[in-house]
């Protein structure tokens, strides 16, 4: 946290001060902090089968979107076992020619301190929204636990003895980015719950292209791609299955384990670990899976920090950052996951190329179900591999959503969330202690915009044009341009100079305490000077602790 231990005498600007309110509605850049009760553009979407296993509701077992506001925390997705909380931007649609920055500050954390066990985790999603077909009231979930609502389960039988009844994943769904706690990444095949993945197991026979159990890790980052289209027929062995759409698809891309288990400990900083081990990716061609470890990942941590946090100088801050770069040539997306962890930045997937078009392993169907209670399936020893076209919706929708299943109660959090163009201009929040007077900062300082040059645009401090500079006194009320003034009753004064690049704050006598208002800004060379590549809002914030004479 950035300290400040002296006095700066300054000069008020006399600047009339007019306040506006601001268009909520697209394009990007997008903030919500969910801290201040504001839900506008936000919408919670339901499930596919409301009478899956679940919560229980009224006094009958029915599914329901758990998201919902907490105060001082943030929006909660999650806090019990078998859950879904979800949300989706219903006005904010782009294509896959337009990059996007996605970041979301969350916390993991166990409901009771007493709890243990396995649990799932966030997934960031996109979704087809060409047409209605997939969004508006047609926009619904699929299985939670390891589905994270995203994709299906049990998906081609179901059994009226054990009440269990198929789900179908998210139709329409072209992408999701998952925080992964444990079995997103992973091939299922329990009882009634089935779902295509990577198998991990002992034994190496158990099923084509298995991977060694060890490498079945929690804590992860893992993408899925799109949800089948239609209705797929799969023959294999002489026996035909036909598959309704929203039960096939959703193959898993490429995985990678950030270097912690949380039954084991934080591995060794000095050896390697399975942080550079266990990490997979699926070969578009052969659909199967291949060991894929980069980057390194130097040091170790676990996805999920486990508490609430206040800012990054808690051990258990947690952000994801996630690069939609448009992929000029092929369509669809390059993607980049950075997660970090206290301070630290690390990236986790780096320039994953999404196809076109592959094929994968289909091993979430059964040759038959076995007797017994409940029936056991049987699956296929080499499954089939089957084509999934990836066509590039012309637009789309993100969403979000938590999971959580059997074994344990979970509290999935998602707070701060900014969504802004790849190459728009970067804000970042700016905390600062004070003693006691007038205050100077300078909150540009760890910003920056785009500038086109040789390769990909470069992003720098000095490409930010310091006349653009908007106060807003909250996530709604923007003061205007060049509107440099701004008093708070009973705090202070909020005064901004161009030509300085600095923010002064002048407290009124006795205040002390957290004062704080936010802004945004944009670059100065064409064409990131367009409103399109504005920042999203960022925070100064200046905490007071002595303001006596």
């Amino acid at each position: 946290m950035k300290k400040l231990f002296f006095f700066l005498p300054v000069f008020l600007l006399a600047v009339t001060c007019t306040e506006v309110v601001a268009q909520e509605k697209g394009p990007f850049p997008f903030f919500r902090s969910f801290l201040d009760k504001n839900l506008s553009n936000v919408d919670f979407h339901e499930p596919n089968n409301p009478y899956a296993s679940g919560t229980t509701s009224n006094g009958t077992s029915k599914r329901k979107n758990q998201a919902k506001l907490v105060d001082g925390l943030g929006l909660q997705l999650t806090t019990g076992k078998e859950e879904v909380g979800a949300f989706y931007l219903p006005d904010y649609t782009f294509t896959t020619r337009d990059g996007l920055l996605i970041e979301f500050e969350y916390i993991m954390m166990y409901t009771s301190s007493s709890a243990t066990g396995l649990t799932d985790g966030i997934c960031m999603f996109l979704v087809d929204a060409t047409s209605n077909n997939y969004i508006g009231t047609n926009l619904k979930y699929g299985a939670e636990g390891a589905g994270f609502g995203y994709t299906h389960r049990s998906s081609v039988h179901s059994s009226t003895s054990t009440g269990v009844t198929p789900i179908v994943g998210m139709k329409g769904g072209y992408l999701a980015v998952a925080l992964d706690q444990g079995h997103f990444k992973s091939w299922r095949f329990e009882d009634y719950e089935m779902r295509n993945g990577i198998p991990y197991d002992k034994n190496p026979t158990k099923i084509d292209n298995v991977q060694l159990e060890k490498y079945s890790t929690r804590s992860n980052v893992t993408i899925r791609g799109a949800a089948g289209r239609g209705t797929k027929v799969i023959t294999i062995d002489k026996k035909t299955h036909t598959i309704p759409e929203g039960s096939w698809g959703f193959p898993v891309l490429i995985t990678r384990h950030t270097g912690w288990d949380i039954d084991k400990g934080l591995e060794d900083e000095n050896t390697n670990g399975l942080r550079n081990e266990a990490g997979f990716m699926l070969n578009t061609t052969s659909g199967k899976f291949e060991q894929y470890v980069s980057p390194r990942i130097d040091k170790p941590f676990n996805i999920s920090g486990g508490k609430v946090f206040s800012n990054a100088d808690d051990p258990a801050y947690r952000k994801a950052i996630i690069a939609l770069e448009p992929n000029l040539v092929e369509g669809g997306f390059i993607i980049t996951v950075t997660i970090q962890h206290g301070k630290e930045k690390t990236v986790v997937i780096e320039e994953y190329v999404y196809p076109s078009s592959l094929s994968y392993t289909e091993n979430g169907i059964p040759i038959r179900v076995a007797s017994g209670d409940p029936p056991t399936p049987i699956w296929y020893q080499n499954p089939p591999v089957t084509d999934l076209s990836l066509n590039t919706p012309q637009k789309l929708l993100v969403g979000f959503m938590a999971s959580t299943g059997q074994l344990t109660a979970h509290t999935n959090v998602i707070k701060n969330l900014r969504i802004t163009p790849l190459y728009g201009a970067r804000s970042e929040d700016d905390i600062y202690d004070h003693r006691r007077g007038p205050v100077t900062v300078r909150p540009l300082e760890n910003d920056k915009a785009y500038q086109d040059g040789s390769g990909k645009p470069s992003a720098d401090k000095d490409n930010l044009d310091p006349e653009s500079l908007r106060f807003w006194t909250s996530e709604k009320n923007c003061l205007g341009a060049s509107v440099f003034r701004h008093e708070v009753t009973g705090q202070g004064t909020w005064v901004y100079d161009p030509g300085l690049e600095e923010v002064m704050f002048f407290p009124i006598k006795g205040f002390t305490g957290e004062a704080s208002i936010m802004y945004d800004i944009k670059g100065k060379y064409a064409p990131y000077n367009d409103e399109n590549y504005r920042s999203s809002l960022a925070r100064i914030v200046i905490n007071i602790a002595d303001n006596q004479p």
